[in-house]
């Protein structure tokens, strides 16, 4: 076995544990080894007649779902379509808490059990939490981190930060690399959710691949 049989075969483990632990929280989970085959199962899960919001992410893109899902004969309330107004983003956002389906992916997780969001008004939190009848959050084996509190670290000093920088914030963190639990006008991470049990059962779909996604 050489050395990036290894690392596949180290994040398989760790994505077993996590599929294994969800699903004794009552989360339908999954692993699967490439982005393509996290695709197609997605694909063989929905139809054209449902409505499937879309909670920001660029995981979904990187795995050519949200591609997809826009350029073929979907339903896809796709709010980067809408134009740059707050009101067309806002509109967009909460339409999509009423969808048959949203798809998004999650900060992080802990191997554990437990999906660490952060967000900024809060839309993506929502839809997961009480929206959609089924939610899809695609997971890269970046995302899984040892136990909650490095889940929480890896949400605020990873993925927000990140972020940031990407979007070309005026945020301390986007200087220095690290949260600063801020009051900058331009923070985005205003919620944080922690999410630990399903209910209703299985609602919630965790599509576990073993590739670097995200951020």
């Amino acid at each position: 076995m050489n050395a990036q049989q290894a690392i596949a075969e180290f994040h398989r483990i760790r994505i077993g544990r996590a599929v294994e632990a969800f699903r004794k929280r009552g989360f339908a989970a999954y692993g699967f080894e490439t982005s393509q085959e996290a695709a197609d199962f997605f694909f063989s899960e929905v139809s054209s007649t449902d409505v499937i919001g879309y909670g920001g992410s660029e995981t979904t893109g990187q795995i050519g779902v949200s591609t997809k899902l826009r350029e073929g004969d979907y339903r896809f309330l796709d709010r980067s379509q809408f134009g740059h107004s707050y009101d067309e983003q806002l509109g967009i956002r909460r339409e999509t808490l009423s969808a048959d389906v949203v798809i998004a992916s999650a900060n992080a997780v802990s191997i554990g059990g437990a999906i660490v969001n952060v967000d900024g008004i809060g839309n993506r939190i929502a839809a997961i939490s009480c929206g959609p009848s089924r939610v899809f959050l695609f997971i890269g084996r970046n995302k899984l981190c040892n136990d909650l509190d490095r889940a929480i670290y890896r949400a605020r000093n990873v993925a927000a930060v990140t972020l940031a920088i990407q979007l070309e914030k005026e945020t301390p963190c986007a200087k220095t690399g690290v949260c600063h639990d801020c009051t900058s006008p331009d923070r985005i991470c205003s919620n944080l959710s922690i999410l630990e049990w399903c209910d209703p059962p299985e609602r919630i779909h965790l599509v576990f691949i073993n590739e670097d996604l995200g951020l």
